[in-house]
């Protein structure tokens, strides 16, 4: 505690000495601003956010809104769509992977989307210049040039759409301009991370024609130490990441009242990124906990073997590979000053495939293969018009998605396995066990929706929003488990005894499924199903809200909305065998949301400070739960009724010439009602908490800018922080899953050139070091085996920029 506190002192010391540091770019959390002429210096500005599918300030949008502009994106390195999260209190992000490019899944106010099979949706809907991603695969491709980046807390169903019971994070992407600009960045850092990026806008016919090019490339090297030194093919050190995205917009103004835009972008992540670790887990009556002798059920202890949070000893082949196309055209057309008429037209293509060495020991007790192919195109045509007093929005929305997954599993495979404990009673596995669910699904899905918001006097509106859905899913999945004769790629001894490996790279996964099963696993009573249905469903979200401006720098609103998320099926990694087939078929979840709030400034425009209050009364809500059930694993959707509810705040503040703070806070208290958890045989049935769902989380930034060299450069220096408490991993609850609160701290100081548009950054992530438990699985039932996924340690590094 002593160093902790040593090291706060020293941070806040840096952070506040007058000649230090820090660069100023007003209004660290939240975006687009104008300084007004006539404005006291210092004032931070009008914040312009688009939550309700136009332009307005922030202070006058009565909503729970977060939001970012291009420079403070930058200033506070993001550098992926996940760590919005980490500077919005109430917001969680969990990435089930280690690198950019994989499933990202984001929680608001406790809600989210546990279940990683990439044919199932989140409550928190992604936008992208208007478009849809509905793969959370697919975000981070998206998130380089940035112009804003907005995080809407609550139910958003009305105006954006198809499953947004949660919120929504709406991003825009800078467009081309007619002026010649662009830059570029290079950075360096320990632990292999090297960074370039750059963007380059080019007029082409004056106030006509224009396109902007822009690109990312990253890497990062492993994380995670692989301390296994036996014969298993592909054995490596993972969690590392090589990354690119690009991108070309085209402009083209036909007509001064007509804009049509054109983007293309491409994606490619791929490296090492599965290699978690092992931690040995009990099942006690109606739960699991954490191993008493931390030893698995084939004695092996990985503490005892020299594991920890940046090493593992495991035998198997880690390899990911994730390929993104995306189209979008949008054509927006003033037919008046106050009538405009949008559509969007995207399609997004996607192939994905994760091998992960998913037991973190030398023995191959679970491996994982999964590929993912999906292609989906979306529609919006929507129209604005401003009146005196009105405002209205209204228009439709069209999607279409094929998607084909499967989940390969050699589980406890190898011919040590059988033959070397005959009292785990196998059977007849004389190469192992492999689960495989090949599963495919067809989505359509439209719907129609209007908003309008009236002033019914100069102090008081109210608005109404209606959005009519209708949706019908065709789905197969074939799940079982089956014997194979996979020949041994290795063999570890361990104690004395010597134990078969199998350990496979994504040709060998796809060769022992075409080639080397052998039957249906009948000795472990667990048969294949060949499930088909379709899920067809009609629903309404709609909102009420009232705003009402007590002065010109303080709005009280209040507002009820009611979000509705689809249902469908249990995909994917999923053990159908385990529950009834009525429950592979999910429900519609319902979130009746109540909401108060207040935004006020002061009268120089130097503090802001935005408060709220909400409560959630769910029906059927879609909790997630992680099961193994007869040597099978997956992920089950269960409908459940829930309560939540809870408080956040956001605060701005301009200290002094050049010094800016920011505060957020949030807390919130969740109960799913009635779940089961079954452990040792025994079912227990009780009131239990959301997943991913921390009771307390706060963020912060402290930064200060001074000019320097007689102004012709400035030095800025910035720090910012997120806390997240501890919260179980899924609804069951169980006592071993459950993570511990962390705080993470980051930490840049930045020279740049007043006149030549260039700067130097030295930067540190997770400046204390945090490697904390991110994730764990439950696989008490698989021999006592669990796994857990570390955050990443430090990193420190440099970067240098240049606009022109």
């Amino acid at each position: 505690m002593k160093k902790f506190d040593t090291f706060t002192y020293f941070l806040m010391a840096t952070c506040a000495f007058p000649s230090a540091l820090f660069a100023q770019d007003r209004q660290q959390s939240a975006p687009a601003e104008q300084v007004s002429a006539g404005e006291p210096t210092g004032a931070v500005g009008d914040i312009v956010v688009t939550a309700n599918r136009r332009a307005e300030s922030i202070q006058k949008v009565g909503a729970s809104v977060m939001a970012f502009t291009s420079k403070q994106l930058e200033s506070l390195r993001v550098d992926s769509v996940g760590e919005l999260a980490g500077l919005t209190p109430n917001v969680s992000f969990k990435k089930q992977w280690g690198s950019k490019g994989n499933a990202s899944l984001f929680y608001v106010r406790g809600i989210g989307q546990a279940d990683f099979n990439e044919g199932s949706e989140s409550p928190t809907t992604v936008y992208i210049d208007d478009f849809y991603i509905l793969s959370s695969s697919a975000v981070d491709f998206q998130t380089d040039d940035i112009a804003t980046a907005e995080v809407l807390r609550g139910p958003q169903g009305t105006l954006f759409g198809r499953n947004s019971s949660a919120g929504a994070v709406v991003m825009r992407t800078n467009q081309p301009t007619y002026e010649l600009e662009g830059g570029a960045k290079v950075s360096v850092g320990s632990r292999d991370t090297t960074g370039m990026s750059g963007a380059l806008n080019v007029p082409i016919v004056e106030d006509r024609l224009a396109i902007r090019f822009s690109a990312t490339r990253e890497t990062s090297g492993a994380t995670t130490k692989n301390l296994y030194d036996g014969p298993g093919e592909g054995a490596n050190d993972t969690h590392e990441g090589n990354f690119l995205a690009a991108r070309a917009i085209v402009r083209w103004d036909p007509l001064d009242d007509l804009s049509v835009r054109y983007k293309y972008q491409y994606g490619l992540s791929k490296g090492r990124n599965g290699g978690d670790s092992s931690e040995p887990m009990l099942q006690i009556a109606g739960a699991t906990i954490r191993k008493p002798d931390g030893t698995d059920g084939f004695g092996y202890n990985p503490s005892q073997a020299g594991q920890n949070s940046t090493t593992v000893i495991s035998d198997g082949i880690n390899d990911f590979r994730n390929k993104v196309q995306n189209h979008l055209l949008t054509i927006s057309y003033d037919l008046t000053s106050r009538f405009n008429i949008t559509s969007v037209t995207g399609y997004l293509k996607q192939f994905k495939f994760t091998l992960e060495e998913c037991d973190g020991t030398p023995r191959t007790i679970c491996a994982a293969y999964q590929t993912n192919n999906q292609k989906y195109w979306t529609q919006e045509l929507r129209a604005s018009l401003d009146l005196d007093k009105a405002r209205l929005t209204f228009g439709g929305f069209y999607l279409n998605q094929k998607y084909a997954n499967q989940w390969t599993l050699p589980i406890v495979s190898g011919t040590g396995t059988a033959q070397g404990h005959q009292t785990i009673q196998l059977g007849d596995t004389p190469g192992g066990l492999v689960q495989y669910t090949p599963n495919t699904s067809k989505v359509e899905s439209y719907s129609f929706f209007g908003n309008v918001s009236y002033d019914v006097t100069d102090k008081l509106t109210v608005a109404a929003g209606l959005r009519w859905n209708h949706e019908t899913r065709d789905f197969r999945e074939v799940e079982g488990l089956y014997t194979h004769n996979y020949p041994d790629t290795g063999r570890y001894t361990f104690n004395g005894n010597t134990f078969g490996i199998l350990a496979l790279d994504a040709d060998g996964m796809r060769d022992l499924i075409a080639n080397h099963l052998t039957g249906v696993a009948d000795p472990v009573g667990d048969p294949v199903v060949d499930y088909s249905d379709r899920f067809k469903t009609s629903f309404l979200n709609y909102q009420l809200s009232v705003d009402y401006k007590v002065t010109s720098d303080a709005l009280l609103y209040a507002s009820f909305k009611r979000g509705v998320k689809s249902g469908g099926f249990n995909n994917g990694l999923v053990n159908f065998s385990a529950f009834d087939l009525g429950a592979i078929p999910f429900k519609n979840e319902v979130n009746n949301a109540y909401e108060l709030g207040a935004k006020w400034q002061s009268a120089d425009r130097r503090i802001r400070i935005n408060p709220g209050l909400f409560y959630y009364d769910y029906k059927n809500f879609q909790a997630t739960a992680f099961t193994v059930i007869n040597g099978t694993l997956g992920i089950q959707v269960i409908n459940k009724d829930a309560i939540v509810y809870g408080a956040e705040i956001d605060t701005w503040a301009n200290l002094a010439s050049g010094l800016d703070l920011t505060l957020g806070a949030g807390y919130v208290h969740t109960k799913v009602k009635d779940v089961t958890n079954v452990g040792a045989g025994v079912a227990v049935t009780k009131n239990r908490e959301l997943g991913s769902a921390p009771h307390i989380q706060s963020t912060g930034s402290l930064r200060y800018e001074a000019e320097v060299l007689n102004g012709k450069g400035t030095l800025s220096n910035q720090a910012s922080f997120n806390y997240t408490g501890s919260r179980y991993v899924d609804v069951l609850n169980d006592p071993t899953t459950k993570l511990p609160s962390f705080i993470n701290i980051d930490y840049n100081i930045t020279y740049e050139s007043t006149d030549a548009g260039w700067h130097v950054t030295l930067y540190a992530k997770n400046l204390t070091n945090n490697t904390k438990p991110l994730q764990k699985f439950n696989f008490a039932s698989l021999y006592n085996t669990g796994q857990v996924n570390y955050a990443p340690p430090r990193v420190f590094g440099a970067e240098f920029g240049i606009k022109f």
